[in-house]
């Protein structure tokens, strides 16, 4: 079986309670349960978090909640640790899912149809994991750092901050909304696999991730552009 995993923290500093806002009448977290209950590749749909108020909200909405341990739930808990946890306890009730799909509740833009692509992905290559990424405009390829003494140099080459953009090779920035990973590999890893991983793209408008207000606001005004189209 596949299963989704949607990781859910009751602190943000950003913006307060920003998994359970109502967003076009739904809350945030909706989005992300409403995507992986109407993808056929899945099977559950399962809700970690250490706040009470977004796991009852989230079973309203069809998820299956877990309650994650307060040590999991700080700045500097890992989305692998937390991993674990859901792996661990869901172990003691049924067997392990062969694959996971991991999404972040404040990727309200990604959709089935977005999650049924990135599977296929992941089971026309084989792959241990599929990442969702978006190709920025400006390319990170063309970024520089500092060296030793403080001075900048071409993150990727001494060259490639000069060269036209059509000469450098194609980058990606991950957008957060979509990692599925083989359990199997994710254990023989000890975490999520770092190889055979292939990109499932998304454009940049549909790779929001809310942060803070102005993310939130952006995501609700395409969000709404988007249902006026289909009207």
């Amino acid at each position: 079986m596949n299963v989704a995993l949607i990781t859910a923290r009751g602190g943000s500093k950003g913006l307060p309670r920003k998994n359970i806002l109502p967003m076009r009448g739904v809350p945030l977290i909706g989005w992300s349960i409403k995507a992986a209950l109407e993808c056929t590749d899945i099977g559950k749909c399962f809700v970690s978090s250490d706040d009470k108020k977004i796991l009852d909200i989230s079973g309203e909405l069809g998820a299956i909640p877990l309650m994650r341990p307060l040590e999991l739930a700080t700045d500097s808990s890992s989305s692998e640790d937390v991993i674990k946890h859901f792996l661990k306890e869901i172990q003691s009730e049924d067997r392990l899912p062969e694959v996971v799909v991991l999404l972040q509740p404040t990727s309200p833009l990604r959709t089935a149809q977005h999650l049924t692509a990135a599977f296929d992905v992941f089971k026309r290559n084989k792959a241990n994991c599929v990442v969702s990424v978006f190709e920025p405009k400006h390319s990170p390829v063309k970024a520089y750092g500092l060296n030793a003494v403080g001075q900048l140099e071409g993150l990727y080459g001494k060259e490639t901050p000069y060269q036209p953009r059509q000469e450098l090779p194609r980058a990606f920035q991950p957008n957060g909304a979509i990692y599925i990973f083989s359990v199997e590999a994710f254990i023989a890893e000890n975490g999520i696999p770092k190889t055979e991983v292939y990109p499932y793209i998304m454009s940049e408008r549909e790779s929001v991730d809310i942060d803070d207000q102005q993310d939130f606001d952006l995501a609700e005004s395409l969000l709404r552009k988007r249902d006026e189209t289909r009207i």
